[in-house]
């Protein structure tokens, strides 16, 4: 029978060991709860002394091994971080959803810096209402609901992932509040505004300087028509479109153009409007390599080049910049209604309105159009239905 090492002592009838690492004077001890092997330093030189530090922490343990406590403190940022980890690794293996990345960036913008020294288990209300103050200070204004949401949200990330691993219960749960502003009415166009904004891109793009002003405002003028005859979303769905993501389709005899568009809802089919035809397919044809043949003809070569971007550039950004300067210098840039600056993101609100007042969808089709709930197009546009309802209102 082998001898055993000096440097391994067996306790509480050979349930648990003491042992030592190389380089380390302190004796480590390992134990088994919940079907798995624990390892804890007893920070203890002497062999007396670890003994009596490995039995008080085995047996606590114990204790809350059958009275269904977290065994093994954990510091918030340590669990977090496993949370981002599981999360890449579900977007690795094609399970992950677009919130994803949102989660992550508020994990260690927000979450690791404020909360990251506290052990998970010990976060309570007196804790949360100390972030809200701290993240009142970063911020410099409290954050809107749907801020909120999404921390909550990346919140819960981290929680589920201690109860898995057994750091806390669901006992220790914290409740979560959501205190935020509450979205006002978002900036859209008018049908006026957006005939003027139609118009105004003509001559903006007449008047660019030969070379890449040009190039740069003939995609941003298709791009701008696209999104406001589709209502997909500026950025995470128009920017990841690809030629090979547009197809047409036919239908009792008619023909209709698809979008299949990724973002932050996940993957989703998209029915545009007769005349995004029209924008797309003078996009190609700017091209000298695709101009060639008719606009199905080429739909049908499956081209994974990106539709919007340049170079393969992620364009938001720059694109959100020109598209602020002419709507500055149509006079469009501010809402007058609300005073808000519009967006990228208002030609989607001039979508949903435009569909709801037209009477083109009703309320239901148009959040499964535009991937979202019906409660927020509710929230949102449903000044749109009351205006609809005025003759009745009003009495005739």
């Amino acid at each position: 029978m082998p001898q055993k090492s000096e440097q391994t002592v067996h306790i509480l009838e050979g349930k648990a060991t003491l042992f030592k690492r190389p380089l380390t004077p302190c004796w480590h001890v390992r134990y088994k709860v919940h079907g798995k092997w624990e390892r804890s330093t007893t920070k203890c030189d002497e062999l007396a002394d670890a003994k009596q530090r490995a039995v008080d922490l085995v047996t606590e343990a114990w204790f809350k091994e059958r009275h269904g406590m977290p065994v093994v403190n954990k510091r918030f940022k340590s669990v977090a971080r496993l949370a981002i980890r599981r999360m890449a690794e579900l977007e690795k293996s094609g399970r992950g959803k677009s919130t994803y990345k949102t989660y992550t960036q508020v994990i260690n913008n927000y979450l690791i810096p404020l909360l990251g020294n506290h052990n998970v288990d010990r976060i309570d209300n007196a804790v949360l209402a100390q972030f809200e103050r701290q993240r009142f200070e970063i911020l410099g204004r409290v954050p809107s609901a749907s801020v909120i949401n999404n921390h909550n949200s990346a919140l819960n990330r981290v929680f589920d992932e201690a109860i898995e691993r057994g750091y806390m219960t669901k006992f220790q749960l914290p409740l979560l509040r959501n205190h935020g502003v509450k979205s006002q009415r978002r900036p859209d166009f008018r049908l006026e505004d957006y005939t003027q904004l139609y118009k105004g891109m003509r001559a903006w793009v007449r008047e660019a300087r030969q070379g890449n002003e040009t190039l740069l405002r003939n995609i941003l003028r298709s791009y701008v028509l696209v999104l406001a005859n589709t209502g997909i979303r500026a950025g995470t769905e128009g920017m990841n479109l690809q030629w090979q993501h547009v197809e047409f389709f036919e239908q009792d005899a008619r023909k209709y153009l698809m979008l299949h568009v990724r973002g932050k809802t996940g993957k989703r089919e998209v029915i545009a409007r007769h005349n995004t035809v029209r924008y797309l397919d003078r996009l190609r044809r700017q091209n000298p390599a695709w101009a060639a043949g008719t606009f199905e003809e080429f739909l049908q070569r499956r081209l994974p080049d990106y539709v919007f971007r340049v170079d393969d550039r992620d364009m938001t950004t720059a694109f959100g910049r020109m598209f602020a300067r002419l709507l500055e210098k149509l006079d469009l840039l501010h809402d007058t209604r609300n005073g808000k600056q519009r967006t990228m993101y208002s030609l989607r609100h001039y979508y949903a309105t435009m569909a709801l007042q037209l009477n083109r969808l009703t309320v239901y089709k148009l959040a499964k159009h535009l991937g979202t709930s019906v409660a927020m197009i509710e929230q949102h546009y449903g000044h749109v239905e009351l205006r609809k309802m005025a003759h009745e209102i009003a009495g005739g």
